[in-house]
């Protein structure tokens, strides 16, 4: 079985499988059939990163999960023939993952993602969103923004697994809160415009890549 460890399956040194066959299905309430189930194979690097975005590098709570077969992950229940793995080949995997490094500097370059919350809940921008220009305007949102918020020293929070990214925080003062509303109308999308030219106050998350 695909989902079990063998002495045949290696994943560069591992004796794991380097795909796991699971069944996905959602835990949306008053959503879950049996059509919404679906079989997939799923790489182990995948997997364990949804498991480490539930439990971090904690190799009990790792190894008991692989055991039990089961994880939710949001709105998503993962389901598989339950891996009993060694405590080596755990170890070696998890070292393959990054830790959270507290002395990390925020680099604007690989952000790819922002999380603006303010009085009225939160929304998020993507780097893709916030770069599209607007008719006849020659500067994005995107890079502007970013210059704006990088002089201010972000601080790393943590290591997100599940996103693959180091989360970085940062509270804007009223000045720059005022900058960032006026930016919002080189926002290419109009409801991404009226939430940032209406923030009241905001707290930003930046997701930033390692190179």
């Amino acid at each position: 079985n695909r989902g079990w460890m063998s002495p045949g399956n290696y994943d560069d040194g591992l004796t794991l499988s380097p795909t796991i066959a699971c069944k996905v299905s959602s835990e949306s309430v008053g959503y879950v059939t049996m059509s919404a189930v679906r079989r997939v194979d799923l790489p182990l690097k995948e997997l364990m990163s949804k498991i480490l975005g539930v439990c971090g590098k904690d190799p009990d709570r790792v190894e008991s999960i692989l055991a039990r077969g089961s994880l939710v992950s949001g709105d998503v229940r993962y389901r598989w023939v339950p891996i009993a793995a060694s405590r080596e080949d755990l170890l070696a995997l998890l070292a393959r993952f990054p830790d959270h490094d507290p002395d990390r500097v925020f680099d604007p370059s690989q952000c790819v993602r922002m999380v603006l919350r303010g009085d009225r809940g939160e929304f998020e921008i993507t780097r893709e969103a916030g770069r599209r220009k607007r008719l006849f305007r020659r500067k994005a949102f995107w890079d502007e923004a970013l210059a704006v918020i990088a002089p201010l020293g972000p601080r790393t929070e943590r290591y997100s697994y599940t996103d693959g990214a180091d989360l970085f925080s940062v509270q804007l003062s009223a000045p720059d809160l005022r900058r960032m509303r006026q930016l919002g109308s080189l926002l290419r999308f109009n409801l991404l415009e009226t939430q940032v030219r209406s923030l009241q106050a905001l707290h930003v998350t930046l997701y930033v890549r390692r190179h």
